[in-house]
């Protein structure tokens, strides 16, 4: 019976989807002398669906016990995408030798896979159990597919503006765990280039500013003895946001949901720099290696003689 339910979502769900961490909401309909009782259950507890990870498989368990004095008669199972009920399904036939107990386990996460679901869908699966009376029961689960951990977040990031004695990292890059480098002929930029996306800096007129380290009339102007030297200095994208600090951190904290970042739109309303940053500003990037992210600025600098702290995350 497996089998069969497996192949009934499959045909039932073969059609073209346009279909644009983590919840799971289980409801058990209501058990009488003269129904079956049908229920399932998420055997890894969470609810989640993560066919980006290979590793860990997510399964549904049914079970359906008869009412006193029936035996279960058939099944199906019916499928809702975000929502909404795909038609198709129909009762088949259990064997003989369940009809006094049913119980199957269900790949969910190898069906997920196999009709092509995006991360952010639901899925709803409604199981319903026929006795040989005629009598019918219910039970559903809903799920949202995610890719788990598809982010990354760093700590809280110190880096000293360009005056700064005490704080020796100026410059920020994603690569080896948020790196940060230091300045000078002894120092560890220049050997680094190639992994620094961030100089952070205080200027005149930009105040506390974020920057790739190709920008020329900032980062650049302000690091032209350092960054003239660099035998490669990548064009990170910037963008403005709206998001709140509270929204990074719920993003952070609870969703690490990739798709947050590889929908924000890097064509068009770009800089190579974000300026007269405040406490609590959060900005979006993009990486000379195509990698977005988000960055949440804790404290910023008064002169150049100061610092800031930055939160970032990013996808993996």
């Amino acid at each position: 019976m497996k089998q069969t339910f497996k192949s009934l979502v499959i045909a039932g769900l073969a059609i073209s989807l346009a279909l644009s961490s983590c919840s799971k909401d289980e409801t058990t309909k209501a058990a009488s002398s003269s129904t079956p009782t049908v229920t399932l259950t998420d055997s890894t507890g969470t609810g989640k669906i993560d066919t980006s990870n290979f590793f860990v498989h997510s399964f549904m368990k049914i079970n359906v016990t008869p009412a006193s004095g029936t035996t279960i008669d058939s099944m199906k199972l019916d499928i809702k995408i975000n929502g909404t009920l795909f038609p198709g399904s129909k009762f088949d036939a259990i064997d003989s030798n369940q009809r006094t107990g049913f119980s199957e386990t269900l790949p969910v996460d190898e069906i997920v896979s196999e009709i092509g679901l995006p991360f952010g869908a639901t899925i709803t699966f409604i199981a319903t159990a026929k006795d040989s009376k005629g009598q019918t029961a219910s039970s559903e689960v809903t799920y949202n597919i995610v890719q788990d951990n598809g982010i990354i977040s760093s700590g809280e990031i110190e880096l000293g503006a360009q005056t700064n004695t005490t704080i020796p990292y100026k410059f920020l890059g994603l690569a080896n765990s948020f790196a940060t480098y230091t300045a000078g002929l002894s120092g560890t930029a220049n050997k680094n280039s190639g992994n620094i996306d961030f100089v952070y800096y205080f200027g005149d007129n930009d105040k506390n500013a974020f920057a790739a380290p190709s920008n020329a009339d900032g980062a650049k102007k302000i690091w032209s003895s350092e960054i003239n030297t660099w035998a490669r200095q990548n064009q990170t994208k910037f963008k403005t946001t709206t998001l709140t600090a509270a929204e990074f951190d719920n993003i952070k904290n609870s969703s690490k949901i990739e798709t947050d970042f590889a929908n924000i739109d890097f064509a068009t309303g770009t800089t190579e720099k974000v300026t007269t940053l405040a406490v609590g500003s959060v900005i979006a990037f993009k990486t000379a290696l195509g990698v977005k992210g988000l960055a949440k600025f804790t404290s910023i600098s008064a002169d150049a003689t100061g610092s800031t702290k930055v939160v970032i995350i990013c996808q993996n």
